[in-house]
């Protein structure tokens, strides 16, 4: 069975990082030689709750050398980090989750640590460069892992097979490089629900949650949208 054969038939998130961290190098990207960080579903219990909307955030890039054998997905498990980036990451989830088409649920500052720890147990994250990550992303660099691991990051968003997904400034690159689809036309507000993997999801076109817009804008933007998404479909 061949590389692309193994990709294809790997029924879970962790076969798949396994083949994909050894995949043979280019001229420019070396996955084994350049740490290799996995990411994904962060609590597959929690994932798989029917009551709770699956919601997949599609980043940049990882980075970072001493991740050992953690991955990014069992480090927000396990720590449930507060840097700037996760407490955002949290609230946002934190208003999806309690936001319908009739209500949207108002921002809190902070949120207790409970409602921040649940929250992103209830996330899965794809990053689109998955080694030799840096903290200021380039993005031409950022398209060329995507187009390398085309095939690898469509296996990978198949088995999270989310509803929801938040494109970090990634969105572009998610719809033209990976999925290959012709040039969607523009929303103004941001939304589109787009047939990928076998089946229609939402996908919202937003910023980055490391921008520099304030929570308050960032939140209300974000579920703002969301809850148009849903009007939409009325």
């Amino acid at each position: 069975m061949d590389y692309y054969q193994q990709i294809q038939t790997a029924e879970s998130l962790d076969r798949l990082f396994e083949i994909w961290k050894n995949k043979k190098p280019n001229a420019e990207i070396n996955h084994s030689a350049n740490y290799f960080i996995a990411d994904g579903i962060v609590n597959s219990d929690v994932w798989n709750q029917k009551d709770k909307k699956r919601i997949l955030y599609v980043l940049k890039e990882a980075y970072g050398t001493d991740w050992n054998e953690n991955t990014l997905a069992t480090w927000l498990a396990n720590d449930h980090p507060k840097a700037r980036i996760w407490k955002r990451v949290a609230k946002w989830t934190y208003g999806i989750q309690n936001t319908d088409s009739n209500a949207l649920k108002a921002y809190k500052a902070e949120l207790s640590e409970a409602e921040h720890n649940s929250s992103l147990d209830q996330i899965a994250v794809i990053n689109l460069k998955k080694s030799s990550g840096n903290s200021s992303s380039n993005y031409d660099e950022i398209d060329r892992y995507a187009e390398y691991d085309r095939e690898e990051i469509k296996k990978e968003f198949e088995l999270i097979d989310a509803d929801i997904i938040i494109c970090g400034s990634t969105f572009k690159t998610l719809n033209h490089i990976v999925f290959g689809c012709e040039e969607v036309v523009p929303n103004e507000n941001w939304f589109y629900y787009l047939k990928v993997c076998g089946r229609e999801r939402l996908f919202i076109d937003y910023y980055h949650p490391a921008n520099h817009w304030s929570d308050l804008i960032n939140y209300y933007g974000l579920t703002g949208i969301y809850q148009q998404a849903l009007k939409a479909k009325e």
